[in-house]
């Protein structure tokens, strides 16, 4: 019997195992997994993005498939890039079998890296892509290393 009790509590730690590098992995490969965490509502989803720093400017790609041009707000405040928007719902009239693609609200906000001129940033939505060009104002905006000197 005592073998027994053990063999359980060995396979319920392994389901508990399980489960939990399945939750790793989810969150891990699906930005949208965890989004009770961070505080967002069911129906917001999290849009892919890339940043580059090109030396003279940044520039912010996002995946917006299937979002309209107009229902995207872009915004400069207190150092941050502020981008929101909607993607509708699409499905034709029926009954839903499977449901993949996210729908709703979305919003990302991004801390500029270094100064910026906020009067000269511009955007433009092309294939689904959203590009945000951010000029910086200073050419010497670039991470760099910085010695630290032992003192007495």
């Amino acid at each position: 019997m005592a073998a027994e009790t053990g063999r359980r509590d060995f396979l319920d730690e392994l389901k508990a195992m399980k489960e939990r590098m399945e939750d790793i992995f989810t969150r891990s490969f699906d930005p949208n997994a965890d989004r009770q965490e961070r505080g967002r509502k069911d129906d917001e989803w999290v849009p892919m993005s890339d940043l580059v720093d090109s030396g003279t400017e940044l520039v912010y790609s996002l995946d917006l498939p299937g979002v309209m041009e107009h229902d995207i707000q872009v915004e400069c405040k207190d150092d941050r890039l502020w981008i929101s928007g909607l993607r509708k719902n699409d499905l034709p009239d029926g009954e839903a079998i499977r449901v993949e693609r996210p729908k709703g609200a979305f919003s990302r906000v991004f801390k500029f890296p270094c100064p910026v001129d906020e009067e000269a940033i511009q955007a433009e939505f092309k294939k689904g892509v959203l590009r945000i060009s951010v000029p910086k104002s200073s050419p010497n905006c670039r991470a760099r290393r910085i010695e630290v000197r032992e003192v007495e």
